[in-house]
């Protein structure tokens, strides 16, 4: 979320100055910058049951928690697509 909300007030100054080309280049930045650190915390998900249990949680929370963020990885990248295009839009006022 971080990348997506300096990615509005770049794109925004770049639109207000008239450089429209810039644009489409801080999308693409922030693109490579948000799939890095997906595939960064991928990991960090797809071990978050055992890391919730080395932490002291309980083994039924941390099982449950572990399979949710199994499951919502794909969701971290389409967010790392998704949220730049929305922000790159707002931007533009479109």
């Amino acid at each position: 979320l971080g990348m997506g909300s300096a990615l509005e007030t770049l794109c925004g100054q770049a639109y207000g100055a008239g450089q429209v080309h810039m644009l489409g280049v801080y999308m693409q930045r922030s693109w490579i910058i948000l799939l890095v650190c997906c595939l960064i915390m991928s990991p960090i998900y797809v071990f978050a049951g055992p890391i919730l249990k080395l932490i002291g949680q309980e083994e039924d929370i941390a099982q449950l928690a572990g399979s949710f963020t199994i499951l919502i990885i794909p969701q971290l990248f389409s967010y790392a697509i998704n949220f730049p295009v929305q922000k790159f839009l707002q931007a533009q006022s479109k």
